[in-house]
């Protein structure tokens, strides 16, 4: 396995609110992208301990005693809520928040386990096909599921950035999770939405096929996403197994 995590500012944004960690642990590989949002530098502030909590409560967890690492990852993210809630409450109410999407490599049974809140994304590049993991936790998916939306106005609709879970914004949290079987030459990509706001799914896929190093997957998708706009931070982890 090998990986690289590049993030970036972009061109507009004063601040960086993006954050990201990892951890290995025997035949464990875990990896967590998260996406900060609220003011005063509380987005990155929410990011940061999402990444810290989420790796601290794996550190510490009896992982030999779960025979499911999604309950694993959705513990360490329910760990992290709490804390971020708390914290928001305890400094006058501040409300903050941030996305998470999480993942466990499973070396020895040969599987992915994922988790995720809000639009931050995880992809699978095999067979020269890109497909997403996750689904977004927004509005526009809500409205799209309830038939408010045709996909038509989806592609237009104004408040398409808006998310509908998060960690740390409210006391309690339920995260999307699944597990996938592994496959020699997979490339896994997690993303926050600096990213996919401004390349489609064709164009990180014909950037993945381009560059097979992980290192110049995260390097390129990254300039490519400032050459169109950069409004956003940007942040990438790419894992070539």
């Amino acid at each position: 396995m090998k990986f690289s995590t590049i993030t970036n500012i972009g061109k507009i944004r004063n601040e960086n609110e993006d954050s990201f960690s990892n951890i290995s642990l025997g035949d464990l590989d875990f990896f967590i992208v998260a996406d900060g949002m609220g003011g005063h530098s509380k987005g990155e502030l929410a990011s940061k301990l999402a990444a810290k909590l989420f790796i601290k409560y794996i550190k510490e967890a009896d992982i030999a005693s779960y025979n499911s690492y999604i309950k694993l990852l959705e513990e360490a993210i329910f760990y992290a809520n709490e804390e971020i809630y708390k914290l928001s409450l305890e400094d006058g109410n501040i409300r903050m928040g941030t996305t998470v999407v999480c993942l466990c490599i499973d070396y020895k049974n040969k599987t992915y386990y994922l988790s995720h809140l809000g639009d931050s994304r995880a992809y699978i590049y095999r067979n020269e096909t890109l497909s997403q993991l996750t689904r977004d936790h927004s509005l526009v998916n809500d409205l799209l599921d309830s038939g408010s939306l045709t996909e038509d106005e989806a592609a237009n609709f104004i408040n398409k950035s808006a998310i509908t879970r998060a960690v740390g914004t409210e006391e309690k949290v339920v995260a999307d999770s699944k597990s996938l079987p592994m496959e020699d030459g997979d490339i896994i990509l997690m993303v926050t939405d600096g990213l996919t706001n401004e390349l489609t799914d064709e164009k990180i896929r014909q950037i993945v096929k381009a560059n097979k190093d992980p290192y110049q997957i995260s390097s390129k998708l990254i300039e490519e996403a400032i050459d169109h706009g950069g409004r956003d931070n940007i942040t990438v982890t790419t894992i070539l197994l």
